[in-house]
């Protein structure tokens, strides 16, 4: 809808005003251009712009020429040849005008004219370059993204200096208008998993987006799982790896983490220091990462399973000490078990959000007085803080925090499968949980690529061993695709 002309100035700016409910951080200035034919007003959002360069390159021009005679040639010769702001551009919607305000733009409205100005001058609060801290490395860079979208493509622009580098942007949210970016390489990236992943974004119909993972979610909402089917990622230098080896990011603006797509269940377990450290000497690293991940998980449970129901099949002199200290405690070993983990990972919540003062205070805290006085105090059996605390950590080892999430749940549920039902239980658990990860897709790719399908070129580059850097860096990235089995059953009924 073209916007009409009011009867005066002061009439159009009171209607934009009260778009933005009259709020007080909307400031206005009026201006007489010279020759004093015309009047003028500008309009910004006071804390996101930058003032001066909204008095040097703005106010000050347009104040200094003279208006030309033609009528037709005003809008034009301001933008053309007085405004000294890279972007400027004429809005003819006035529903618009308020977008373009909280934007970070500059509004310029001219008595007498109908067409109204919107000149960039944004200038957002943001923090400088920091460590990385979801992604800690023993070398290589040492830079995290920040939150801001276009700082952050930046970075990785600074890795892939490569025109075929492409950056896609949308904005979502009908509260927030908050700019999320695709980046990929036009001539690596799978078309099919591309048109995938902006199919779902296309279907985001959020009142807010404040994260990345609001966007997460909503690509994976119809995957019920606990695992991550997306990864994420503060480093600039993984998300550019990850971006040549075919994958797409998705950076969120007002968050320092991106998103990466597709994803798989051994990409979690591959840490970046992995590539900075000669191959040889960490040839043995990433099996042990994935042992110690899967012993993290069951020994709690085997544990459980074990003295409950097979005492039967521990050695003798290892029975008799387990039994020697139950004499003392009065709880079940599940209970035990249980109040153990549950103490550890509240331990571990404090520890991770409050204060840095207080997290010294809690950790000594947890450490001594609840381990040491527990075991005095016969609440807890010496191997059951042996137990847990093991299993705590070597799942410490995960290089993606994200997975770590799903690691205790699966820990928890199978304490409770082998006080339940013992090994059979646990065994059960074990194959319903490899089934899932089988069924699992993550934007038409399996999860448990290249496992499971098997594919020999990918298992013997860089997946439980990394071979050298010249030999990974001439292999021309390929996904195996495959339709959730959901949709194939679709298909199936509707023929």
């Amino acid at each position: 809808m073209n916007m009409n002309q009011p009867a005066t100035l002061e009439d159009r700016v009171a209607g934009i005003l009260a778009s933005l409910s009259d709020s007080s951080d909307v400031k206005s200035r009026y201006l007489k251009l010279s020759g004093g034919r015309l009047s003028a007003c500008l309009l910004y959002i006071d804390g996101i712009v930058d003032t001066v360069s909204i008095q040097e390159h703005i106010i000050e021009p347009i104040l200094q020429q003279p208006a030309p005679e033609e009528e037709g040639r005003f809008i034009p010769f301001l933008t053309e040849s007085v405004i000294q702001v890279s972007d400027v551009e004429v809005v003819k919607d006035k529903d618009k005008v308020s977008g373009k305000l909280v934007d970070g733009s500059t509004i310029i409205l001219f008595e007498g004219q109908a067409d109204i100005l919107a000149a960039d001058t944004s200038k957002w609060e943001e923090r400088s370059l920091t460590n990385p801290k979801g992604q800690r490395t023993i070398e290589g860079p040492d830079v995290g993204f920040t939150e801001s979208r276009s700082g952050n493509v930046a970075l990785i622009r600074k890795y892939i200096k490569n025109p075929s580098l492409h950056v896609e942007t949308q904005t979502y949210g009908e509260f927030t208008s908050t700019s999320v970016s695709l980046i990929y390489l036009e001539n690596m990236v799978d078309g099919d998993i591309l048109n995938e992943i902006r199919g779902k974004l296309e279907q985001i119909s959020l009142d807010s987006v404040i994260g990345s993972n609001y966007i997460s979610e909503f690509l994976t909402k119809e995957s019920k799982t606990i695992f991550p089917l997306v990864m994420n990622s503060d480093r600039p230098d993984v998300a550019a790896a990850e971006v040549l080896e075919g994958r797409v990011c998705i950076m969120v603006d007002g968050t320092p983490f991106t998103l990466i797509a597709p994803a798989v269940f051994l990409q979690f377990f591959q840490s970046s220091d992995d590539y900075y450290i000669n191959s040889e000497a960490t040839r043995l690293v990433r099996p042990m990462r994935f042992l110690l991940f899967w012993l993290s998980l069951y020994i709690p449970a085997f544990y459980v399973a074990f003295t409950t129901f097979h005492k039967g099949l521990l050695p003798v002199n290892l029975l008799v000490g387990f039994l020697a200290q139950r004499e003392s405690v009065p709880f079940p070993t599940v209970f035990e078990v249980l109040l153990v983990f549950v103490l550890t990972e509240a331990i571990y919540e404090g520890s991770s959000r409050l204060p840095q003062t207080v997290v010294i205070t809690i950790s000594l805290f947890g450490a001594i007085v609840f381990g040491q006085a527990s075991v005095e105090a016969q609440l807890v059996q010496p191997i059951t803080l042996v137990i847990i605390s093991t299993s705590f950590i070597l799942s410490s080892i995960i290089p993606i925090a994200i997975m770590s999430y799903a690691t205790r749940i699966i820990k928890l549920s199978l304490i409770l499968i082998g006080a339940l039902l013992g090994l059979y239980g646990i065994a059960l658990f074990t194959l319903m949980l490899l089934v899932h990860l089988c069924y699992l897709r993550s934007f038409t790719v399996p999860y448990l690529a290249p496992v499971s399908p098997f594919t020999w070129q990918d298992m013997a580059k860089d997946v439980f061993f990394r071979n050298p850097i010249p030999d990974i860096n001439k292999n021309i990235p390929s996904f195996h695709k495959e339709e959730p089995m959901e949709d194939s059953d679709k298909k199936e009924n509707d023929s």
